[in-house]
């Protein structure tokens, strides 16, 4: 089998999707994940470019290659979310060319269905409404649920409800085994503030305070570490295998974050995934597309014996790809706070190429 052609969608001017095609009719579908829309896009004209006339099944060879293509490494950002792109399309087409669904081809599944909390992306609300955007979610039948109370980036000078907000859950929403509290901060904090504040949210017992300071702070979370009661995740901002080794080794990270449409697909997604075992660290994987990138991440989940947690899945009511313009042809339910995990070849899911198009061409409303 050889890759004949890589097309390449830019979807509302951020979101990367690309379709692989080959000489036996087979074709797959891959994401990138966010990066500066245009930018990856170009990256992923360029390196689809370099893949044709390969075997997509020579998924470890390709990768390696593309990651050294050039005088450097590509080691970070849209470079290897386009490799990740391009070697989840590889595995939908392994897949349904053997007629088997990706998590056999990744070792088989821990899980049939995997538990998702909501997570709500709006940020700077009174306490209050986020109460009520929360018991909504609950009646929805979630019990984790993810927000986003701080000014990301702010390194201790932004506006911050986070305190407050959990507060306002604990006294109206109930204890911790009633509700699940995450609290995402994109990295609002310097060492004393997420201090001050994650002493805080380890005596309202939230579970897990995600990317409190500037990735390259690895002392930094280090020190976190040690000192709060509330465990600390990040990963977000990583893409390689030795940037997940030092927020292990170095930062001391007691939840690792990869999503493998960043991080370079189901090919290095594994490797992270058998470093996290080593370590005996769990994963709950960014992801925040509720279409393309949920599926993908599925097949994933289901196969890592590390993802013990929720994984993240889009809370809020509405979301271009699936709910103005769905790029699937078969919705993805959330019933009871878990998603089934697709059971058909590849993906296990049918892409709407022609809305694909459609939106690429900008042909919707």
């Amino acid at each position: 089998m050889k890759i004949t052609a890589v097309e390449v969608f830019l979807l509302y001017d951020r979101f990367v999707y690309l379709k692989v095609e080959t000489d036996e009719g087979i074709s797959g579908w891959g994401e990138a994940a966010f990066h500066g829309g245009k930018i990856t896009a170009q990256i992923a004209e360029a390196l689809g470019q370099k893949v044709v006339g390969r075997d997509p099944f020579q998924t470890d060879a390709i990768w390696q290659e593309l990651f050294r293509t050039g005088y450097r490494i590509g080691s970070t950002g849209a470079h290897v979310a386009v490799i990740g792109a391009l070697d989840i399309a590889f595995y939908d087409i392994k897949g349904k060319a053997l007629e088997t669904p990706i998590w056999n081809l990744l070792g088989g599944k821990f899980r049939n269905r995997v538990p998702v909390y909501s997570s709500l992306m709006q940020r700077h609300l009174p306490p209050e409404e986020d109460v009520e955007r929360v018991q909504a979610r609950m009646e929805q039948g979630y019990t984790w649920v993810k927000l986003h109370t701080a000014t990301g980036w702010a390194f201790d000078q932004g506006r911050d409800g986070t305190i407050e907000t959990v507060e306002a859950l604990r006294d109206r929403c109930g204890d911790y085994d009633k509700l699940k509290i995450l609290i995402d901060v994109n990295q609002a904090y310097m060492v004393p503030g997420a201090m001050r504040v994650g002493q805080a949210l380890g005596e309202l017992q939230v579970s897990h305070f995600e990317e409190p300071i500037a990735p390259w702070d690895l002392d930094g979370y280090n020190q976190l570490q040690a000192a709060l009661d509330v465990p600390i995740a990040a990963g977000e901002q990583e893409y390689n295998l030795w940037q997940f080794r030092d927020l292990i080794t170095r930062a001391n990270i007691d939840i690792l974050q990869p999503n493998i449409t960043s991080c370079g697909g189901y090919t290095q997604g594994m490797k992270i995934a058998a470093l996290a075992e080593a370590y005996n660290r769990p994963l709950t994987c960014h992801n925040t597309d509720p279409a393309l990138m949920t599926v993908a991440h599925l097949h994933f989940w289901a196969t890592c014996q590390q993802c013990i947690y929720p994984q993240e899945y889009y809370g809020e009511d509405t979301h271009p790809l699936r709910d103005q313009t769905p790029v699937l042809k078969t919705p993805i339910q959330v019933v009871n706070g878990h998603i089934e995990v697709p059971n058909g070849p590849g993906l296990g899911v049918e892409v709407d190429e022609e809305m694909v198009r459609r939106i690429a061409a900008g042909d919707v409303p």
